[in-house]
């Protein structure tokens, strides 16, 4: 792979332009890692909205019918269900790993089989959560895990 950068001051914006033979899939990874550099979300803290960087975010739970939204720092509250987060960042590198919960698989350090069929993730600030056994399988299959 080459990498080149151009910098001129007579450009008006940044442009990313990807000259490949074929479109593989560490094409494709690229592409949504630059996507999700312009992807955020409206969250909510102590009353302030925030607009929160997708790359960010470690993962989204429901709890009580309200969703929130996990960084390595902070706990925000969203205003969307966690179906529609779940939509919006699908293509981002996020995935359903149980009836309440959505993760961002970069955010994810190590797996662990545990009880059940179900999966033990430790994310990257050490915080642990377990992926249901109905979605096992999915998570192992996107992260090329057998």
């Amino acid at each position: 792979m080459k990498i080149s950068i151009d910098i001129d001051d007579n450009y008006k914006d940044t442009e990313v332009v990807i000259r490949t033979p074929k479109l593989t899939q560490d094409v494709e990874k690229m592409i949504a890692v630059m996507r999700m550099l312009n992807m955020q979300i409206a969250v909510n803290k102590n009353g302030e909205t925030y607009l929160l960087d997708a790359g960010k975010i470690l993962y989204v739970e429901a709890v009580e019918r309200k969703t929130f939204v996990y960084t390595e720092e902070e706990m925000y509250e969203s205003e969307l269900k966690l179906y529609e987060i779940e939509r919006e960042f699908h293509k981002h590198d996020f995935l359903r790993i149980s009836k309440q919960s959505i993760v961002n698989l970069r955010m994810i350090k190590s797996l662990k089989t545990d009880i059940n069929r179900r999966i033990k993730i430790t994310l990257k600030n050490g915080e642990q959560i377990v992926v249901s056994r109905m979605y096992a399988d999915e998570l192992k299959n996107k992260l090329g895990v057998k």
